[in-house]
This record gives C-alpha cells, sequence and structure tokens, in this order.
C-alpha cells in the first residue's frame, strides 16, 4: 500500500466527520439562538403584560409616575422603562445604564416588540398602550436586557468550539498515530520483500556456488594427490615447482571454502568468551600471512571485556575483518578499542589504510563486492553475516588516518 493512499484513506473519513460535526454544530447554534429569542420574547411579553396591569393600577390610585417606574426598574432584568401619555410625552423615564436610552420615544408604536444592541449588550424593547378609568391613555415602554440569554448563548458556542478542538486535536493526534503505524507497516513490508529477494538472491548463489565448489574439489583432490606421487618419486629439479604446484592448490582449496563458508547457514554455539580469547585465535590464524602481526596490532581498552556468542564464527568475523584491512597496505597497523554500552559491548576496529571511499561505505558489507583488485568480496559479508547472527550490528566510516569498523554485540 502506498503512503499516500493509506493517508488519504485515514484523512478523508476524518475530515468528512469533522466538516459534518460543524454544519451540525452552526444548524444547532442557529436553532438554538432563534428558538431561545423565541422563547425570551413570549415570556418576556408575558412579564410586560403583568407589569402593565400592575401599572395601570399605581396610576389608578394616584402614585407618581416616577415612583411607579423605580418601583418597576428593581424588576430583575429590567435595562429601561418609560412612561408616556397619549401625546407621547414623556411622564417618566429610568434606565440601568448611567441614564442612557437607546431609543427615541419619538418613533415609538404601541404593540412593537424588537431587539436592539446597546453598549450593555441586546434589549429586548417592547412599548404596550392602555387605558385609566377608561379615559386617559398612556403608553409603557419597556426594556429588558438579554445579557444572560447571551451569556448561556455564548458559553453554548464556546463549549462547541472546545469539543471541536478537542475532536480536531484528537483526530490528528489519532491520524498521526495511524501514519505512523502505517509507515512503519509499510517500511517493514518493504524490508520484508527486500529480505525475501535477497534470501532467494542468495540461495541461487549459495546452491551455485556449492556445485562450483564440488566441481572444482574433485579435480583438486586429483591434482594433489598427483603432486603427493611425484614429490614420492624424488625426481631431482623439481622439487621446488612440485612445492609451488601443492600451494596453489591449497591456495584454491582455500578460496572454494571460503566462498563456502560465507554462503552456508551459519549455526551458533554460544558461550561467554573474553575478547583476549577471540582476539589470540584470530592473530593465530592470520600469524601465517602476515608475519610479525603482533606489532601490528593494538588493543588500547577492553580487552578483557567478555561477549556472549560463538567463540570460532567470532574469531572468524574477527579474522576476516582484519585481514582486509592488513591487505589494504603493506604498513597498515591495526588498533581495537572495547567500552560497554547499554547491555551491549561496542568495538572499533580502526585502521591506518588507504581508507574507502564515503559513497562506496554502504556496498562493502555486499556479496561479491570489493574495492580490492583482486578481492573476492566474500571477507565483508560473512562478518556482517556472523554480527547480525549474533544480534549484533556493524558499520563501516571514516577517521582522520583511515577506515574505522564499528560493532555492536550482546554482553555475556
Amino acid at each position: 500500500m502506498k503512503a499516500y493512499s493509506a493517508r488519504r484513506f485515514f484523512i478523508i473519513p476524518f475530515l468528512g466527520v469533522t466538516v459534518f460535526f460543524i454544519i451540525s454544530s452552526i444548524v444547532h447554534e442557529t436553532t438554538l439562538r432563534r428558538g431561545s429569542e423565541a422563547l425570551a420574547r413570549d415570556q418576556l411579553a408575558a412579564a410586560a403584560g403583568m407589569l402593565r396591569a400592575t401599572t395601570a393600577r399605581f396610576l389608578e390610585e394616584g402614585k407618581n409616575p416616577a415612583e411607579i417606574l423605580d418601583f418597576l426598574a428593581t424588576v430583575p432584568s429590567i435595562y429601561f422603562t418609560a412612561l408616556l401619555d397619549e401625546g407621547k410625552n414623556v411622564l417618566a423615564w429610568n434606565s440601568r445604564f448611567e441614564g442612557y436610552m437607546p431609543v427615541s420615544f419619538a418613533t415609538v408604536t404601541p404593540g412593537d416588540s424588537v431587539i436592539i444592541k446597546s453598549p450593555a449588550g441586546r434589549i429586548y424593547t417592547t412599548c404596550l398602550s392602555f387605558s385609566v378609568a377608561g379615559r386617559r391613555k398612556y403608553s409603557l415602554f419597556l426594556g429588558y436586557s438579554l445579557v444572560a440569554l447571551d451569556a448561556m448563548l455564548f458559553q453554548s458556542l464556546r463549549n462547541t468550539l472546545i469539543t471541536l478542538a478537542l475532536i480536531l486535536l484528537g483526530g490528528a493526534l489519532f491520524f498521526r498515530g495511524l501514519s505512523a503505524l502505517q509507515a512503519d507497516y509499510v517500511a517493514k513490508a518493504a524490508e520484508a520483500e527486500r529480505e525475501k529477494k535477497e534470501k532467494e538472491r542468495y540461495r541461487e548463489i549459495s546452491a551455485l556456488t556449492s556445485g562450483v565448489a564440488h566441481e572444482i574439489k574433485n579435480p583438486l583432490n586429483s591434482l594433489s594427490l598427483f603432486f603427493d606421487l611425484l614429490a614420492a618419486k624424488n625426481p631431482s629439479g623439481f622439487e621446488e615447482d612440485i612445492g609451488l604446484g601443492k600451494k596453489e592448490i591449497r591456495k584454491i582449496a582455500d578460496i572454494v571454502d571460503r566462498f563456502s563458508q560465507a554462503l552456508k547457514p551459519l549455526k551458533l554455539n554460544d558461550q561467554k568468551t573474553a575478547f583476549a580469547d577471540i582476539l589470540d585465535g584470530a592473530i593465530s590464524s592470520l600469524k601465517p600471512e602476515f608475519p610479525a602481526l603482533e606489532t601490528r596490532v593494538t588493543v588500547s581498552q577492553g580487552k578483557d571485556i567478555r561477549l556472549k556468542g560463538d567463540r570460532e564464527l567470532l574469531t572468524t568475523a574477527l579474522v576476516n575483518l582484519m585481514r582486509n584491512s592488513l591487505e589494504a597496505s603493506a604498513d597498515t597497523r591495526i588498533n581495537i578499542g572495547l567500552r560497554h554500552q547499554a547491555k551491549s559491548v561496542e568495538i572499533d576496529v580502526r585502521d591506518s589504510g588507504p581508507g574507502i571511499e564515503a559513497d562506496k561505505l554502504r556496498q562493502v558489507f555486499e556479496p561479491f563486492y570489493s574495492t580490492k583488485a583482486n578481492g573476492m568480496g566474500v571477507g565483508l559479508y560473512l562478518v556482517k553475516k556472523i554480527i547480525e547472527s549474533h544480534g549484533g550490528s556493524i558499520e563501516a566510516g571514516l577517521h582522520p588516518g583511515g577506515t574505522v569498523f564499528r560493532i555492536k554485540l550482546p554482553e555475556a
């Protein structure tokens, strides 16, 4: 599955849910506002009717209009009041907002009701007409504050926005997690596919190499027997040639063995072993090829560290690693350093050779790839195979004096 397609598979439903929630929230808020305003109008209209009756009764009792409005101002949520006669003359008025009246009484029409905006918020205004003793006509102008209603609507809107933000945040985190899982799955699937192809490739190479080794070793054995018989007859003047021939046969046999060893499956015999023993075994194996090897190899630290693994295979890995460095130059020197890490040991094998080109560092562990003119390309591949079979890792790098191979292995 491509990463883009998988992300689109996850993000389209999430965006659809988000858009649906936004639209439904807008519809909900609009419906809530309209319903609340309609309910407020009905309730305030009923309250206005009761206040009109109260005002008419007070006027019939002969109370002063200003006193009547002061009493009405004690009713919660009343923002302002005004009492007008039939000529629209203001008999008295009262306002909670520093004497501010948000409308002109000249435009007042009895029976009107409207919501207006003021410095104190939205105000529901209504004008009611009534008669006293059947003769005099009055108009009662009332303004109700909708601050409480607006606060409730604002709280509802805020809760909706908080919910939307949480949905977006949760969706983003969820999408990020799914994307990470999907990317990890895609990477592992690709890695598994590569490993499958590599295994198939190595299986074919192994089968081919085994067949070639078998076909080569049979005539080599015949040649070796021939040289043994020839040496037994002791022909004068041919001793050196016979010795050279047997040496070349051993070299060919060694090459065949190295190819076979690099490609055959590994069987580990795990045990605790000191690195010093592994190093001594490697030096003993390489000494016939490289005289005075002890003077060219030094251990800067950690020689007494113990490792967990197959001693023979780890020795083989170190032999191939050191041989790779020693063959690079006749005066190459090797320094080995070990240090403890978290539940592992890190081994640096540094040489003073000519180094490897930076763009070829990744390829040096591939089978049959070599930077040397006469290299076979199996030594470092076998090293990597052995290290990884122990649950470790190896990488090649450069340092100012040459090449460094960094190995990580489990600690005993």
